[in-house]
């Protein structure tokens, strides 16, 4: 649940107040003024949203260049790129998430903002101060920028939602395919791997900037801008990532990246429920490599990856079921409940969750009969394997067009 956000207007009419103000007319400097003093008392009450900081720092020097002759060029160019420099930076650093950075300008493409205002943000930084034509032109384009993205959609959250959708994600399938590749010609010729060493870690950095990217993109998908910076609610901040997350995982799981194309290589690794040892070799790195940056990422991944069984064997539009990729498929989740159970004090017990997940998706909400369980059933057997109990109830819950009395998934509340 997302706690209210303090803000410093009593109404939202205080803020179409002060938005008239600005956008009415461009002549009308009492307006402006009156803007900027309104502005000014709100941020002596609480901390103000990026925005309306942005938008206070180009009305004060805009308010400067209106009065002719009364502040020197020099001064209104240094204003001028201090308003574009601080409206950049506080819009991407806040959504600088990955473990690697990445540049400013992928990100600014990702929140739509002009690209040419990114160029000119760096060279006002660390080149000549751009002429003083220019920076106003900068300043009209990103106070037309702040209307369209900021304070029309928060005056009028639903008529004015964004029509256009945001940039597409780069394709996750080419990039897992590259990895795959890479790793597969390290495990068949071992002298590689000195070799091939700069490659997967770029690889690996490669990856960890799409699960940033996808971050973002959750943002502008709803038309969201991090505009408090170092104010965002936490639990928010942890949807984001999952379902970025989420995303990462539903890559894994397409036929040919976890799961071979081939059904000759799907062989599980002998008695033990687990991926045969050369799938192991091959994504054991990423999955390592993603593990010790995103904590949440085995629960994620195991949820994600049973999620997809359970769609694929209760849904009553499900396709034809594909047994030996189901088989494979939970094999992965027993992997990783086995390597990541005792890794992280986040999680109680890795195996109980995907056992409560399990209970719940075939008990309690899926009121289809199974074409095929043999995988979760699997699966299941595999985890409460050694548990009377549990072995009792997976036996019960398991047994074709049974009529519980009483929904399983009760005992794991």
């Amino acid at each position: 649940m997302r706690l209210p956000r303090r803000v410093p207007w009593a109404s939202l009419a205080e803020l179409d107040q002060v938005c008239a103000a600005v956008y009415g007319d461009e002549n009308d400097v009492d307006a402006k003024i009156f803007a900027i003093n309104r502005i000014a008392a709100w941020k002596a009450i609480t901390a103000l949203p990026h925005a309306v900081e942005s938008t206070l720092a180009f009305l004060v020097v805009i308010v400067q260049d209106t009065k002719h002759g009364s502040t020197s060029p020099l001064l209104l160019r240094h204003g001028y790129a201090a308003a574009v420099i601080r409206l950049v930076n506080g819009l991407v650093d806040p959504l600088q998430v990955g473990t690697y950075a990445r540049s400013i300008s992928a990100i600014a493409q990702q929140l739509g903002l002009p690209n040419w205002l990114v160029e000119l943000r760096h060279a006002a930084t660390h080149e000549d101060l751009p002429s003083l034509s220019l920076l106003q032109e900068a300043a009209r384009q990103s106070m037309s920028w702040l209307l369209h993205n900021y304070y029309l959609p928060t005056l009028n959250p639903v008529s004015t939602r964004p029509t256009t959708s945001a940039p597409p994600l780069r394709p996750l399938t080419p990039m897992l395919k590259f990895y795959k590749n890479t790793m597969k010609t390290i495990t068949r010729d071992v002298s590689l791997v000195s070799q091939s060493k700069p490659k997967i870690v770029s690889i690996l950095r490669d990856l960890e900037r799409w699960i940033a990217e996808c971050r973002v993109a959750t943002n502008v998908a709803v038309g969201e801008v991090s505009w408090y910076a170092g104010q965002t609610d936490r639990t928010d901040i942890d949807a984001k990532e999952t379902w970025a997350l989420e995303r990462f995982c539903d890559g894994l799981a397409e036929k040919g990246m976890l799961v071979p194309l081939s059904k000759k290589k799907r062989q599980l690794a002998g008695e033990d429920f687990l991926p045969n040892k050369t799938s192991v070799a091959f994504w054991d790195p990423l999955l390592q490599h993603v593990q010790a940056i995103h904590a949440d990422f085995p629960l994620v991944f195991c949820r994600r990856l049973v999620s997809t069984l359970l769609r694929a064997n209760t849904s009553a539009e499900a396709p034809t079921t594909d047994t030996s990729y189901d088989m494979f498929l939970a094999s992965w989740v027993m992997w990783a409940i086995e390597t990541w159970q005792n890794t992280s004090s986040v999680y109680l017990d890795l195996k109980w969750e995907m056992l409560a997940h399990l209970m719940k998706g075939l008990g309690c909400e899926s009121p289809f009969a199974s074409r095929n369980r043999s995988a979760i059933s699997s699966l299941l057997k595999n985890l409460t394997s050694g548990q009377e109990e549990l072995e009792s109830i997976t036996s019960l819950l398991l047994r074709p067009n049974t009529q519980l009395s009483e929904p399983v998934c009760a005992y794991f509340i």
